[in-house]
């Protein structure tokens, strides 16, 4: 089940999915440790003594504006109830605040419960988990090792109970039978209760909070202080705090369609969401992916997608916030100048399907040379939006150069980068997208040499680009096929040939720079690729790559269509002036979102309905940076 809303302050992460429940809880860092693991903690009312749960109601998911506070409505006529929600994570403190306004639309007195069911599973597991009722902070605490969540009720629990999963709390909700038993541990579950009597057209509310913490001292602490300063207050700040950070953004044009400029905000509110206060930027949090993709996830920091990520936010003009991922990324980057596939947000190195040792049993390396070089080039953009030489100057030799050094060395005799895999993580070659990035890194590393007084080694990279280049255009252009081809691959006789796939990522011949985007081999390249993955029916858009069989809905088409590869096409339109054809994708993009204002990684070609993961991070940068080429262009 997809996420119909997110929230988070760098600490704290929440998912919820289209019946209010929250589905992913992530702390102390965004991404790691899913606290949840995609349990539902249901939000469930009671009506003079008939329980229901939210899939009867009217729902509405909307985030108040140029905030990531949700603002949600649920309506059930036959109960004659309307709630409406607004969730938050503090600014900085990881403190959950749920304000829910109950209101009686009927014309008779209401008897209303509020009960909230709690699943969680600290640290990803079920063993050890202990929950007990503490009557200092007034309120359930669940704890296992170092994580600690305070749950309560403001003014007061009406109401609460604690369970071995044998004696679930569901069924005691059900039976509206909450037995207060007052600790357990194990496969535990819990609940709490807000009860209420509601005049005909009465309106009240209450607060529901969770805080995070790591001790029973943390949580006591973090309370007095919220219930000191009003939890009102808290709301308040924090919505000042989201509405004043959009406000430091770069403003785009503004004969930009208002909706795009909404889309554009929500988007950058959902890209912070994602970045942990240690550096990472997670791919997505929505953990429904779990069950249907090898029992992994989307919640961890690829060098590739963050690169694009930070491109897009500085350019936004944050570059303050991206400082982090550029710190990140020198803690994480190997001694030999690479960056592995991806990593957990600790740093560690994440899960991987890349294997270290070829078919013939001849080691290789397992990587994507792509999220070394855009790394790279993302700092290089950095520094030509910020102007911070101290910055990069620092950034030198603990990225810039063992990166670079790595680029150089890992070349063939005739300067092609060698064999790595391709950006969907599928396919192992000599690709063009990747030797582009290649050039793109190499030339960044080369300025960035020069503005750090290291001459030698901006000759020596500027060198090294130009050769790949010329590579790649001797190697990769196919001129029988008049285009560029996806990638050089050995044969069983260990001899290249050229794989003909057409894919999206060959764009990168114009986007990372090295062909203007008007040259004929790119534009012939551009022609392969509307007419190979461009879907005609339903509700259209580009597809990845002739065949893609990820989340694959029928045969008749290439593939899926994307959000990226969509957005890579506008940005060519736009960079050759037919600003009416990237318009026309960047408003696709803009119907694609949820109600709330998510985009999804891929979506079914005929539904329209999203697949994959919902948000997708890159998916917000991609549309951020496309808006951001159009407002350049126009006038």
């Amino acid at each position: 089940m997809y996420r119909e809303a997110v929230i988070s302050n760098g600490t704290l992460f929440i998912n919820f999915d289209k019946y209010l429940s929250m589905r992913d809880l992530y702390f102390p860092y965004i991404g790691q440790y899913n606290h949840l693991g995609g349990n539902k903690n249901h939000l469930i009312v009671s009506v003079d003594g008939k329980i229901e749960y939210m899939d009867g109601w009217e729902r509405k998911f909307f985030y108040k504006k140029k905030t990531l506070i949700t603002d949600i409505t649920a309506e059930n006529n036959r109960l004659g109830i309307k709630l409406k929600v607004n969730d938050l994570i503090h600014k900085y403190l990881p403190v959950y605040i749920r304000k829910i306004k109950v209101k009686n639309t009927s014309d008779r007195k209401k008897h209303v419960k509020i009960l909230f069911y709690h699943d969680f599973c600290l640290y990803e597991t079920t063993s050890g988990n202990t929950a007990l009722y503490h009557p200092d902070l007034k309120g359930i605490v669940h704890y296992r090792e170092n994580t600690y969540l305070l749950i309560s009720i403001f003014p007061q629990i009406s109401d609460f109970t604690i369970s071995m999963k044998k004696d679930s709390a569901l069924r005691q909700i059900e039976t509206e039978n909450l037995k207060r038993n007052p600790i357990a541990r194990g496969e535990i579950d819990s609940a709490v209760a807000y009860y209420m009597e509601l005049q005909p057209l009465e309106e009240r509310f209450f607060y529901y909070y969770l805080i995070a913490g790591h001790s029973f001292d943390d949580l006591e602490e973090k309370q007095s202080r919220m219930l000191r300063e009003g939890i009102e207050h808290f709301i308040e700040e924090t919505e000042i705090f989201h509405r004043g950070w959009l406000k430091e953004q770069k403003k785009i044009k503004d004969s930009i369609n208002g909706r795009i400029k909404e889309l554009y905000d929500k988007s950058l509110h959902i890209i912070k969401a994602h970045m942990d206060n240690h550096g990472s930027i997670i791919a997505s949090a929505d953990s429904s992916i779990f069950h249907r993709f090898n029992k992994d996830h989307y919640s961890y920091s690829w060098p590739r997608d963050n690169a694009f990520i930070v491109m897009a936010l500085d350019r936004a003009g944050y570059g303050n916030t991206t400082k982090k991922f550029f710190e990140f990324a020198a803690h994480t980057i190997t001694k030999k100048g690479y960056f592995l596939q991806k990593y957990l947000p600790d740093g560690s190195f994440g899960s991987s399907w890349h294997p270290w040792i070829d078919e013939n049993g001849n080691p290789q390396l397992p990587i994507q040379e792509d999220e070394t070089a855009l790394v790279v080039w993302a700092l290089y953009n950095h520094y030509k939006e910020t102007k911070d030489i101290e910055f990069i100057d620092r950034m030198y030799a603990a990225l810039v150069r063992p990166a670079a050094e790595f680029m150089v060395s890992y070349r063939d005799k005739d300067g092609l980068p060698l064999e790595s895999y391709d950006p969907w993580e599928e396919r192992r070659g000599v690709l063009t997208y990747t030797c582009a990035t290649v050039f793109a890194g190499l030339i960044s590393a080369s300025k960035m040499a020069q503005l750090t007084g290291n001459i030698d080694e901006a000759k020596r990279y500027e060198k090294a680009a130009r050769e790949v280049r010329t590579a790649i255009l001797k190697k990769l252009y196919d001129r029988k096929a008049e285009r560029f081809v996806k990638m050089l691959i050995r044969d069983s006789q260990g001899k290249w040939k050229k794989d003909l796939t057409v894919d999206a990522s060959l764009l990168a011949v114009y986007f990372t720079g090295m062909l203007p985007p008007s040259d004929h081999r790119v534009i012939n390249t551009v022609n392969a690729i509307k007419e190979k993955l461009w879907i005609n029916f339903g509700i259209k858009g580009l597809a990845r790559f002739e065949g893609d069989q990820y989340h694959r809905i029928k045969r008749d088409y290439p593939g899926n269509p994307w959000i990226i590869t969509t957005m890579w096409l506008a940005d060519w339109y736009i960079a050759t002036n037919q600003i009416e054809e990237g318009i026309k994708l960047i408003k696709w993009a803009v119907k694609r979102q949820s109600q709330a204002g998510l985009l999804a990684e891929q979506y079914d070609p005929e539904t329209g309905n999203p697949l994959s993961v919902t948000p997708l991070t890159w998916s917000h940068a991609a549309f951020c940076y496309t808006v951001q080429n159009l407002s350049e262009r126009i006038g």
